[in-house]
């Protein structure tokens, strides 16, 4: 059985240089990380393309010092929900600093 992600480590993209792989209008989790490669934001989206292309619209990469995006496309099988549930364990696991809920959609935050 795959899991809701393929092996391997998670695509980067630096929107600032153009290098490495350009997120695809594909669903996924992403990982913004500051220029130090701390990671600051993580989220899950049915399109990783358009979520990506509005967050450097706000300028939440800019304000990072130029930071990249880590991405992962979710397989075929997997649906919204078990998306969102390994989003939550990745924001535990890395916690960070932008991420005003602690699992996505406006779901609001639990206490740490």
């Amino acid at each position: 059985m795959m899991g809701i992600y393929g092996r391997g480590r998670p695509k980067r993209w630096n929107p600032f240089t153009e290098q490495g792989s350009n997120p695809p209008s594909a669903p996924g989790e992403y990982r913004i990380r500051d220029s130090s490669g701390k990671v600051k934001y993580v989220g899950e989206t049915n399109n990783i393309r358009r979520r990506v292309g509005e967050h450097m619209k706000k300028g939440k990469l800019k304000e990072l010092g130029e930071g990249t995006v880590d991405w992962m496309i979710a397989s075929g099988s997997s649906d919204s929900s078990a998306r969102r549930d390994h989003e939550k364990k990745s924001i535990s696991k890395y916690s960070p600093d932008l991420n005003k809920s602690r699992g996505g959609e406006g779901r609001p935050a639990n206490p740490r």
